[in-house]
C-alpha cells in the first residue's frame, strides 16, 4: 500500500511540474528550462543530502554509480519529452511517452520478478489508463513522435537503475540530480542563452523544485518495491494531468480519457489487493 501511495504522489508531482513548465519551454525552449528545473533541485536536495549521508562509503559505490548513470540519462529523458511537447502534438506525446511504465515493467519481470496473473491483469489495466488518459484524441501529425518515444524509453532506464540501486534514497536523488545538471550545463552553454524572461521565473523554479519532489518520491517508492508495481503507479501524470486541466482549467476529458481514469482506479486498487 506504501508503494502504491507514494507511486501515485510522484505522478501528481510530475503532472504539476509539467504543467508549470510546459509553459517555460515554449518560451525559451527544452534545454533552458530543463536547467533551471535542475539547478533548483540541486541547491536543495544536495546540501541536505551531505549533511544527512555524507559521501558514499565502500559498498555503496555500485549504487552510486548507478545513480549517476540514471543522472545522464535523466537529463536526454527530460530533454526529449520537451522537445517532442515543443514540435509535436500534445496528446500523441504524452500517450507515447507514458509507455515508460510498461517498458519498465516488462523488464523487470524479463528479468526474473515473478508476475502473477492478478498483478499481470492490474499492471495492465494502470498501463492502459496512462495511455488512454493522456491520448486526447486523433492527432494531426506525428511531428515529435520519435522524440517521444526515445524519452519513454529512457525514462524506463532510469527506473531501472533506482530499483537495483542498493543505497539510501536520499544519496541515490542527490548524485542522480547532480549529475543531471553537470550533463546539462556544457549543453546549454553551446546551445546559446539559459536566461528565462523575469515574469516566468517563479513558474521555471516552481516547476524543478516540483520535479526534484517527484523525484524523491520515485526513489522511495522503488525503495519500498516491488519494481512492477513501481513503475507502474510512477507513471500515471497523464491522469493526474487530466484530472488538474478539469479542475483547473477547466477542461473536459474525452471519453477516451474518463475510460482511462477509470482503468486507472481499476487497477491501483487491485495492485493494493495483491501488491
Amino acid at each position: 500500500m506504501l508503494t502504491i501511495l507514494s507511486g501515485l504522489m510522484t505522478s501528481f508531482s510530475y503532472a504539476t511540474s509539467d504543467l508549470m513548465s510546459q509553459r517555460v519551454t515554449r518560451a525559451t525552449g527544452p534545454v533552458t528550462q530543463v536547467v533551471w528545473m535542475l539547478a533548483s533541485g540541486v541547491a536543495i536536495i544536495l546540501p541536505v543530502a551531505f549533511v544527512v549521508e555524507g559521501l558514499p562509503e565502500g559498498g555503496e559505490w555500485r549504487g552510486a554509480g548507478l545513480a549517476a548513470l540514471a543522472g545522464a540519462i535523466y537529463f536526454a529523458a527530460l530533454f526529449c519529452l520537451l522537445r517532442g511537447l515543443q514540435v509535436g502534438d500534445l496528446g500523441l506525446i504524452s500517450a507515447l511517452t507514458s509507455l515508460q511504465g510498461a517498458y519498465a515493467a516488462a523488464a523487470v519481470v524479463a528479468l526474473g520478478e515473478p508476475l502473477t496473473p492478478a498483478l499481470g491483469i492490474a499492471l495492465a489495466l494502470c498501463a492502459v489508463g496512462a495511455v488512454l488518459t493522456s491520448f486526447e484524441g486523433r492527432a494531426r501529425s506525428t511531428r515529435g513522435a520519435p522524440w517521444a518515444l526515445a524519452a519513454g524509453l529512457l525514462f524506463a532506464g532510469v527506473m531501472l537503475c533506482y530499483a537495483y540501486g542498493d543505497i539510501d534514497w536520499l544519496s541515490q536523488a542527490a548524485i542522480s540530480r547532480t549529475v543531471s545538471l553537470v550533463v546539462a550545463l556544457p549543453v546549454a552553454l553551446l546551445s546559446g542563452d539559459v536566461t528565462v524572461p523575469r515574469g516566468l521565473r517563479r513558474w521555471a523554479v516552481g516547476g524543478g523544485i516540483l520535479e526534484l519532489s517527484g523525484l524523491v518520491l520515485l526513489t522511495v517508492t522503488f525503495a519500498l518495491g516491488p519494481a512492477t508495481t513501481a513503475s507502474v503507479t510512477t507513471t500515471q501524470f497523464g491522469t493526474f494531468a487530466v484530472v488538474l486541466g478539469f479542475v483547473l482549467l477547466h477542461e473536459r476529458p474525452r471519453p477516451n480519457q474518463w475510460v482511462g481514469i477509470v482503468a486507472t482506479i481499476t487497477g491501483v486498487t487491485l495492485l493494493a489487493v495483491v501488491g
